[in-house]
């Protein structure tokens, strides 16, 4: 299965210049949110398990482990320039990089977003609010990227597994 992240946010530019009624707005918005909930899935699989393993059980299960509030969760953590006790344990690093920090930031305020999206009937999304936040998943995607791969590692294992203190 390829990364279907960009094709993800594609369908969120195209939905945010759909129809007139919010609920173009809405899944554009929700799409966005889901294009970088994917790419970390997407990258923790082929991370932990390697390419070409896409068919098996482990794949699936390692995919759908991810779990959005234990990610938000993390994401607030990470955005802070030096991390809380507990995550220095766990990441065994005082701070995370910018482009993590970035990440992070960007992840939480597309998953709030999103919740707004498919939850919340009278929120109304604003064009250039929608096409914010698309750009928004753009660059969260392309800060995680750009983060060093020994902390793009430690990363995805934080959120993927819930740790003991």
């Amino acid at each position: 299965m390829p990364e279907q992240s960009s094709d993800l946010l594609t369908v969120a530019r195209e939905l945010s210049r759909g129809g007139t009624s919010g609920a173009w707005s809405k899944r554009a918005v929700s799409t966005a949110y889901y294009a970088v909930f994917h790419k970390i899935s997407f990258a923790a699989a082929q991370r932990f398990l390697g390419a070409g393993r896409e068919a098996t059980g482990a794949y699936a299960i390692l995919y759908r482990s991810f779990d959005h509030r234990h990610m938000k969760t993390v994401c607030q953590a990470l955005q802070a320039s030096t991390l809380k006790e507990k995550f220095r344990g766990h990441l065994r690093r005082g701070a995370v990089s910018q482009e993590t920090r970035d990440f992070a930031r960007a992840f939480q305020k597309l998953q709030e977003a999103r919740h707004l999206a498919d939850y919340d009937p009278a929120v109304d999304f604003p064009p250039d609010e929608v096409a914010s936040l698309i750009d928004s998943a753009d660059a969260a995607m392309a800060a995680f990227d750009r983060a060093a791969p020994d902390e793009q590692i430690d990363v995805l294992a934080l959120m993927m597994v819930r740790t003991r203190d």
